[in-house]
């Protein structure tokens, strides 16, 4: 058959069907890369993006599955990698993560590291290191929806060297007694700033209210003409293995109309 295509840099502007979804044999994609819009066609296509871009890219999309993609609610999270010279002042109190409940973030692991071959590398308690720290930004009491927005506007309008002080007073606190040193330890922060990081659901987002399905199961159901829907949203889980099922589930819904 033919080889597959990526195209990297590339962001999908719309999808849409050749005339009337029930009739139409092919799906056109539009999309932007290096300031430019491009078009192809294809018999089928899986959208296995976020529910925040699916449902303003896929046009004329049914009532049912743009109310279903209405339900779904996004959080935002902050993933901070912190590079420190060594790692001795987590090795002394016998450990190499930790969670905590007060101040900036709540979780902290040294970063795994992919190895490759029969031989693993040896780190030790002076090798240098990246710390990855988990940040969250939720808002008890408020509406789901409210909490998203909100949790957004404060992560990307704080300036990075608020978080850059928040940090570093954060580490000191908790390490300085077992020889932590801000100044002296650490190399270089980078910040990773996910809008909609995890999805938030809501009471009867798994299994329906009202005798209702549940959203998720609406776009999980039947393709909509020659597109199927995917992405961990549908899950409700956000990590690699929903998004195998996922995405194997939409591929088979459109099978047949790629082979016949």
């Amino acid at each position: 058959g033919s080889s597959t295509h990526i195209r990297l840099r590339s962001t999908a502007v719309w999808v849409k069907h050749e005339g009337e979804p029930a009739k139409s044999e092919f799906v056109t994609v539009a999309y932007s890369r290096d300031g430019k819009v491009y078009r192809l066609k294809g018999r089928t296509v899986v959208m296995a993006g976020g529910s925040w871009t699916t449902k303003h890219i896929v046009r004329n999309l049914p009532k049912p599955q743009a109310d279903a993609y209405d339900q779904f609610y996004r959080s935002p999270c902050l993933m901070a990698n912190v590079a420190v010279r060594n790692w001795r002042f987590l090795y002394k109190l016998g450990i190499t993560g930790c969670r905590w409940f007060e101040g900036i973030g709540n979780y902290m692991e040294v970063r795994k590291i992919a190895t490759f071959g029969a031989d693993a590398p040896t780190i030790g308690p002076d090798s240098p290191v990246v710390l990855t720290l988990k940040i969250l930004f939720s808002n008890p009491g408020m509406a789901v929806a409210a909490q998203g927005h909100r949790g957004r506007a404060e992560m990307l309008s704080t300036a990075f060297r608020e978080y850059e002080r928040q940090i570093r007073e954060q580490l000191m606190e908790m390490f300085a007694n077992s020889g932590f040193d801000a100044r002296r330890d650490i190399a270089g922060i980078v910040l990773n700033r996910w809008g909609h990081a995890y999805l938030n659901p809501q009471p009867g987002f798994f299994f329906g209210t009202d005798g209702k399905p549940a959203s998720r199961d609406v776009l999980r159901a039947t393709p909509f003409g020659r597109i199927a829907f995917a992405n961990t949203d549908l899950a409700g889980i956000m990590d690699h293995r929903c998004s195998i099922i996922e995405a194997h589930r939409a591929v088979e819904q459109l099978l047949d109309q790629v082979i016949t």
